[in-house]
């Protein structure tokens, strides 16, 4: 396969958004997709405008605010209705207004779908695919088709599942992708049938597996190694059920072991980095021990092991870490993370070469942070000030004598609880402030405090915005007890510049302060603001 490539598409924010608990803002998906083009994707499938009001915005505003570098943006959508033509239905004009090159459209190749779902007669479902496909591509479109329930139809019915792939295909569509949308197919079954089919057509094949029967990366590899060169799937496996395909380890799968070309040149190397990221932005616990990118994926414990990577790391690991952007972990290593470290350190325009004494202080310090909960793989802003302090290079903006909260409701009416904080610091020369704040709740009322206090000292704050808020549990067997984690997006509204902070305490209110706080100290650091403390 050394000369293969393979197409790499990704639908974590439509698909793999369908997750149980998960709830994807349009202010989430932004910042989720530039990390899908750095990851190095070749498609990214945004939504599906027109039939979902946030999407419709999403798909307006990456338009007009991002651009790519490796990726190209996908809306998906269905086939016209049964009872209208393709150029006057509203779904599928809504495809075209979204300015997407790509449009994938799902159709149904199961003829039991097309009878009992759609409730429209075979010969018409084949009529509506066709006809829906030719007029976006006369439109300039490069059309997708994903063949729903294509495994499971081609079982029922295999002449007929065929043909709405053959409809698409004479009707300009560029890519036939076969859909295991029950997941229920093993790696045999997928390989016989999609050497069946790609028998029968000259068209680009591809793959969409779901986890249901545990098989949808083996699914997606026997895929391709049968003809498919156009894989779908989702960051960390997220989708509905048991989930997608693990898009990450599917592309880590056909790079390493089987030395084709799926992501962008680098892109696999920023694997881990990129899943991890994502992860807190859909503020779902990243899996330990997901393959290539989990924390345990390359974690060895001392003995047996440490003996045998002394004299060779190959004989414990399937392959390098450092092809994916993981660590080999030795949990009781004083050398872990450095590396890690100064790279980082370069990347955030700190040169660390050869101070071999400051990268063991910071790596001991982050070391015994996670162990503590915390993380920085999506809060940049923090690991800085973190790196900045034991350089002992970050200023005095000013120094909390001591901060509170009251929070207090009436019996049995919780949406009239009133929150105040109370706040005491000195900055501007050594100034005392004594400020209180209110807001809908401790962290907001702590925010407008902080903000009272420092916005004639520092004016530049009032232009720092708090746009997300996440709020995670440590330890949920601890119950009230366990340790919280928060991570907080800022924006400056002027410069458009973004950045995320970290705080961890024993609840949320301590976490958010730190988290806050930090925020408004890299604010001011970046906007080269001198101290006056």
């Amino acid at each position: 396969m050394t000369d293969l490539t393979v197409e790499v598409y990704d639908t974590t924010l439509r698909d793999g958004a369908q997750q149980e608990g998960m709830n994807l803002s349009v202010a989430d998906k932004l910042a989720i997709a530039p990390l899908l083009d750095e990851l190095g994707v070749g498609v990214i499938e945004g939504g599906w405008p027109g039939a979902v009001p946030k999407d419709t915005e999403f798909f307006q505003l990456v338009a007009k605010e991002l651009s790519f570098t490796n990726a190209k943006f996908a809306a998906f959508g269905m086939t016209r209705r049964g009872d209208t033509t393709a150029a006057s239905d509203p779904q599928v004009r809504a495809l075209l207004d979204s300015e997407a090159p790509i449009i994938t459209l799902v159709a149904k190749s199961d003829i039991r779908h097309a009878e009992r779902a759609l409730r429209v007669a075979p010969d018409e479902n084949l009529r509506m695919i066709e006809e829906t496909v030719a007029f976006l591509v006369a439109e300039g479109r490069r059309v997708v088709l994903d063949a729903e329930h294509f495994f499971d139809g081609y079982r029922f019915d295999p002449t007929y599942a065929v043909k709405a792939l053959l409809a698409a295909e004479e009707a300009g569509a560029s890519t036939l992708v076969l859909c295991d949308t029950n997941g229920g197919m093993l790696p045999d079954d997928v390989t016989e049938i999609v050497t069946a089919v790609r028998a029968g057509t000259e068209a680009q094949l591809g793959m969409h597996a779901h986890n249901d029967s545990g098989c949808a990366v083996a699914n997606s590899m026997a895929a391709v190694a049968a003809g498919v060169t156009h894989v779908q799937g989702c960051v960390n496996g997220y989708g509905e059920r048991t989930g997608n395909a693990d898009l990450v380890a599917v592309a880590a799968n056909l790079e390493i072991k089987k030395g084709a070309t799926a992501l962008a040149p680098g892109g696999l190397a920023e694997s881990t980095r990129i899943a991890h990221a994502i992860s807190e932005i859909t503020n779902i616990a990243p899996f330990a021990r997901q393959p290539y990118v989990g924390a345990s994926a390359f974690a060895h414990k001392a003995g047996l092991h440490a003996s045998a990577i002394k004299v060779d790391p190959d004989l414990y690991q399937h392959t390098d870490p450092a092809l994916v952007g993981n660590d080999m972990r030795m949990l009781v290593s004083e050398m872990a993370g450095r590396a890690s470290i100064e790279l980082k350190g370069k990347e955030l325009g700190f040169d660390l070469t050869g101070k071999s004494e400051l990268l063991s202080r910071i790596t001991e310090r982050v070391k015994h942070a996670e162990a503590a909960g915390y993380t920085y793989d999506a809060a940049d802003a923090s690991f800085e000030l973190l790196l900045r302090s034991e350089m002992d290079d970050v200023p005095r903006y000013w120094e909390v004598e001591e901060w509170r909260v009251r929070v207090s409701s009436e019996p049995g009416d919780p949406t009239d609880a009133d929150a105040e904080a109370v706040l005491k610091l000195r900055a501007g020369g050594g100034v005392r402030h004594m400020v209180v704040g209110e807001g809908n709740g401790p962290v907001n009322a702590l925010d407008h405090a902080l903000r009272s206090a420092l916005a004639k000292v520092y004016p530049e704050i009032e232009r720092f915005d708090l746009t997300d808020f996440k709020v995670r549990i440590m330890d949920a067997s601890h119950g009230t007890d366990a340790v919280t984690r928060v991570l907080i997006t800022t924006v400056d509204t002027e410069t458009g510049r973004t950045w995320r902070t970290v705080g961890v305490g024993p609840n949320v209110i301590e976490a958010s302060w730190e988290a806050l706080t930090d925020s408004m100290y890299y604010g001011l650091l970046k906007q080269d603001v001198m101290p006056n403390p």
